[in-house]
């Protein structure tokens, strides 16, 4: 049995990234607010977004990366769908 080549093992794993990539995401951001909650009493506090060593702050940044993401994928499925 031969094993597949190093060429088609990169270009499945790079098929699918960004959709992986949400997962990933949605995941982590499900994680850091259920840790929150659970250290903390609460899911989120705005207040903390300001400091980069909080919960909060890196919520918001991958939500942003999530959203941006989100929407990349949606828009280029849709003109991939048209052409």
């Amino acid at each position: 049995m031969r094993l597949p080549s190093k060429e088609w093992i990169i270009a499945q794993i790079k098929k699918n990234f960004w959709k992986r990539l949400n997962i990933w995401l949605g995941l982590a951001i499900i994680g850091l607010l259920l840790d929150e909650h659970a250290k903390e009493g609460y899911a989120f506090h705005f207040a903390d977004i300001s400091s980069p060593f909080n919960h909060e702050f890196w919520v918001v940044v991958l939500s942003i990366i999530f959203v941006v993401n989100f929407l990349r994928n949606r828009l280029k499925g849709r003109d991939r769908h048209t052409s």
